[in-house]
């Protein structure tokens, strides 16, 4: 019995420091069916459940469509609706568009992302498309592209066709693409604003629950019988930003889910180094007089706590264009390379800190002046010299036999 006793003993302690161990380290337990949350700086997957299973996007779908909005029309552009665009099914009952019904491209984006309209995301999609087969084209070579290697688009919505899938990494790519784009994030951080079309103005609101999470910068829900409730979340805590994704889950769970994992991803990462816009990135040479670069952006590198790997920084400027005379302040004049253990992680622009115009040297004009020819006065004068001549010979000739006449008439006299 003392024995036995002892064995307890020995085994609760040694599962009370099991327990104390897998508590720090321990990966959440979601409902969710599928899950990831990545490093928005270097893309590093910080948590994973079944990230690469194939699952049904919903309005996480409107993300990609967002990108080709910014990508594919001009600031202040206007589309109009058209009969399919208003006959999709609605996503709320606050704004729904009319045929013919014109908005700017800025409405247009609010719209899409702040109350996820389907009738709007159709409309994009036929104004850069041409139609919907058209933009899903565009829509699969930009996630090609941003390598999403699982991930295949048919509608401009998300709304359900069985040949419109993806995973949860693949969205956490797409979402780390979508952080290149100014207006897309503000637009996905914003709860309520305005919306404007050529006939009316409507206030809309974004009725989730991401912004009751204090680490959220801004998000996106989704949600169709198939796809059950998708989300992503941009969560940042002490310069750190991750990404987190969740699919096949519950409306009642979506939330819990992604600010458990979005949380354990924070607590593992360390701030690497902090780039500041402005921040001087080297000199190069124009024409022999020095540029300075300065770095266009600014960026946080993040890693693992536990990442013992050598980070290194080089600036790499772009050759000078056959025939530029000038380069203007704020201009892209290279890249800040970012490497991790040798291999390229990620990078800056380099832009010109100021505007510097190259001036040619004047060009002397070296033609030798010609003196007017003088050879045709000097052939006039010859002549005049010649006919002179001629008539001074001519005169004493003539004198000369006069002379002779003369003499022979007084020598016969």
């Amino acid at each position: 019995m003392k024995k036995v006793v002892i064995i307890i003993a020995m085994l609760a302690v040694m599962l009370s420091q099991i327990g104390i161990a897998y508590g720090q380290d321990a990966l959440p337990a979601i409902s969710s069916g599928t899950g990831v949350v990545i490093d928005s700086s270097t893309g590093e997957v910080l948590y994973t459940k079944n990230k690469d299973e194939q699952a049904y996007p919903a309005s996480l779908t409107k993300l990609m469509t967002a990108i080709l909005l910014e990508e594919h029309t001009a600031d202040g552009e206007w589309m109009t609706a058209s009969k399919k665009a208003t006959f999709q099914e609605a996503s709320n009952y606050v704004f729904n568009l009319k045929v013919g019904e014109k908005m700017q491209k800025e409405d247009a984006l609010k719209a899409l992302l702040v109350i996820s309209a389907n009738d709007v995301a159709m409309m994009i999609a036929e104004h850069i498309g041409g139609d919907q087969a058209g933009f899903a084209v565009m829509m699969n070579q930009k996630a090609a592209a941003i390598g999403m290697t699982h991930t295949h688009f048919v509608t401009p919505n998300g709304l359900h066709d069985p040949q419109h899938y993806t995973t949860s990494y693949d969205l956490a790519l797409l979402a780390k693409e979508v952080m290149k784009y100014p207006a897309i994030m503000e637009a996905m951080g914003t709860q309520q604003t305005e919306v404007k079309t050529d006939q009316r103005q409507v206030r809309i609101k974004d009725r989730s629950l991401i912004f009751q999470n204090p680490l959220a910068l801004g998000g996106k829900t989704g949600f169709t019988d198939q796809a059950h409730n998708t989300l992503i979340e941009y969560m940042k805590k002490d310069n750190k930003t991750v990404i987190a994704v969740v699919m096949k889950s519950t409306r009642q769970k979506e939330y819990q889910d992604v600010q458990a994992i979005g949380s354990y991803g924070l607590d593992h990462l360390d701030v690497q180094r902090m780039f500041q816009k402005g921040e001087n990135a080297g000199e190069t040479t124009f024409y022999g007089e020095n540029v300075k670069g300065v770095l266009g952006d600014s960026f946080v590198l993040t890693k693992l706590k536990t990442d013992a790997a050598d980070f290194t920084y080089i600036p790499v400027f772009t050759p000078w264009q056959s025939g530029q005379k000038t380069v203007k302040a704020g201009e892209v004049i290279g890249s800040y390379q970012i490497k991790k253990n040798g291999e390229l992680l990620t990078q800056l622009p380099i832009v010109s800190a100021k505007e510097v115009i190259h001036s040619d040297p004047p060009v002397i004009n070296k033609e030798v002046t010609r003196t007017p020819s003088t050879w045709p006065y000097w052939a006039a004068a010859g002549l005049v010299l010649v006919v002179y001549s001629s008539f001074r010979l001519m005169k004493k000739r003539k004198q000369r036999k006069l002379m002779s006449t003369l003499s022979r008439k007084d020598f016969g006299a």
